[in-house]
């Protein structure tokens, strides 16, 4: 079978998130980004990255309103 039309191995669910979460923080090396994107495709990428901003900022907005809500009371 020639090497070309071989597909790559599809990623799993908890590699997709890893690379997304290492992406969002702006860490990922070389080598790991050059295996992700080989077996990751972009409708995940996209799709991770929509669901992980929209995760990010739900809480952002629960934790503001928790700080919020605490700051008149006294521990």
């Amino acid at each position: 079978m020639d090497a070309k039309t071989e597909n790559p191995p599809q990623a799993g669910f908890f590699t997709i998130v890893s690379a997304v979460f290492w992406s969002f923080l702006g860490i990922r090396r070389r080598q790991d980004y050059e295996s992700d994107a080989a077996s990751i495709s972009l409708k995940q990428v996209v799709v991770a990255g929509i669901i992980g901003g929209i995760i990010f900022v739900v809480g952002v907005v629960v934790l503001v309103k928790v700080i919020l809500a605490n700051i008149g009371t006294t521990a």
